[in-house]
């Protein structure tokens, strides 16, 4: 067994893990706060860093609570044992550090806009099943691993999306379903949630078979559940779902609304997994923009932040590459008769580079991998006057900076507070061309 080792922990990493140092050696231990005296051992040994497994807080900080979940196995939740304030604290922190040292920018940050709901707030999962002791069972992975985690009640999310996604654990185990098998290519891989509005969209990623009807009925017959799907998916690429979609019972797609608006979400659609807080986003955003003749917004999704500032141009053009997104977003530009709204499936920098009109605005809401090279070369040929750029990762965000300050400047840089008890923060920074 690892000897223990007595430490203070100096400041936070960016996976929400405390940072020690041992002899200049930068150390991250996971479940640990900056300012605490713990007790930790080795669990893992690099050249430049290790990996600590946190033994015994000797001396807690006052941002340390009670966690409100005891089922720490999964990890999805990496400051469950940190109060509100101190997660905050720590995602302001993050921030700055990083766009400090990746964008050079030591300037203003504007304080995080809290989360209304810091439980029960997300409004999709995407959760494997397996069988344990003969059971079919929902769970996560564990971080950095393929451990399967049961998951027997998880807080963060939705109230009818945990509801459905026990009764459906119940219902797959009293039809005797399985978990996939690769060799027979049958079975179920992933459970697909979606809650709006208290009806919940569920899709269930299958191998190459059929779903029995009278199970179907019975998921049918769940008070929130509003739409069914089956994903056909054999192969072993990243995209959760397989190409073959089947709609099995009552809507084809989700209503959401937003102010004045109604949009529709089929399964492939992407939207914010905060509904509330992302409403909050979609207004700060729409502030900043000023009124011009046109707009663009890349990775558009099904287009609710292109309506959102439909009234602050002539036309609004949005660019994304899910198909599905795209025929949800047009649908939802006519439904809400909106004329000058339009929306294309290409890549970002292909489509944005096709166009001919002076773009005064561009709005990005790019992955977690940030703007690829091509969309940044893009941006620097054209130079809209306006750029807003909306990000979920800090890392890629500061960095992507850097380089655009060769032809812009950062006015302001907003963190809103999407996914309260994980290390994740969301950035609004409005940058603008320079004279």
């Amino acid at each position: 067994m690892e000897k223990s080792v007595k430490t203070t922990i100096k400041k936070w990493g960016i996976n929400g893990e405390g940072i020690a140092y041992i002899k200049g050696k930068p150390v991250f231990i996971d479940g640990a706060i900056p300012g605490e005296l713990v007790e930790f051992s080795v669990a893992e040994e690099k050249e430049k860093y290790e990996i600590g497994k946190l033994e015994n807080v000797i001396q807690p900080s006052n941002l340390r609570h009670s966690r409100p979940c005891q089922v720490q196995e999964c990890q999805g939740c990496s400051l469950m044992h940190v109060n509100y304030k101190g997660q905050c604290k720590m995602k302001e922190a993050i921030l700055k550090q990083t766009l400090a040292k990746y964008a050079g920018y030591t300037k203003k940050i504007a304080p995080i806009i809290k989360n209304e709901r810091v439980l029960g707030y997300r409004n999709s999962c995407k959760l494997p099943v397996k069988m344990v002791d003969q059971v079919i069972r929902i769970g996560m992975y564990q971080n950095r691993s393929n451990q399967f985690v049961p998951l027997p009640r998880c807080i963060v999310h939705q109230k009818n999306l945990e509801i459905v996604r026990q009764e459906i654990e119940s219902l797959m185990n009293q039809f005797h379903l399985k978990e996939y098998d690769s060799k027979t290519k049958t079975g179920i891989r992933t459970l697909v949630l979606k809650e709006f509005e208290e009806k919940v969209q569920v899709i269930f990623v299958t191998g190459d078979m059929d779903l029995e009807e009278s199970f179907i009925q019975e998921v049918s017959q769940l008070k929130p559940v509003g739409s069914i799907w089956q994903s056909i998916k054999t192969d072993s690429s990243i995209d959760i779902f397989g190409k073959t979609m089947r709609h099995l019972a009552k809507d084809k797609d989700m209503k959401i609304h937003l102010h004045q608006y109604t949009l529709n979400l089929l399964p492939r659609s992407f939207y914010q997994l905060n509904t509330r807080q992302a409403v909050v986003l979609y207004d700060y955003v729409q502030s900043l923009v000023r009124p011009c003749r046109f707009i663009v917004e890349a990775y558009s999704g099904i287009g609710a932040m292109s309506l959102m500032v439909s009234s602050k141009a002539k036309r609004v053009l949005g660019i994304e590459v899910i198909e599905d997104a795209v025929i949800n977003a047009n649908q939802n530009a006519r439904n809400n008769h909106l004329e000058h709204v339009s929306f294309v499936c290409d890549d970002a920098a292909n489509a944005f580079l096709k166009i001919r009109d002076k773009v005064e605005c561009l709005i990005v809401d790019p992955p977690r991998s940030g703007l690829d090279s091509s969309m940044r070369q893009a941006i620097l040929k054209k130079k809209p006057s306006q750029l807003i750029y909306i990000s979920c990762n800090p890392s890629t965000l500061a960095k992507n900076l850097k380089e655009l300050k060769q032809v812009y400047h950062i006015v302001s840089v907003q963190p809103f507070d999407m996914f309260s008890q994980t290390q994740h923060v969301e950035t609004v920074c409005l940058l603008e061309k320079k004279k």
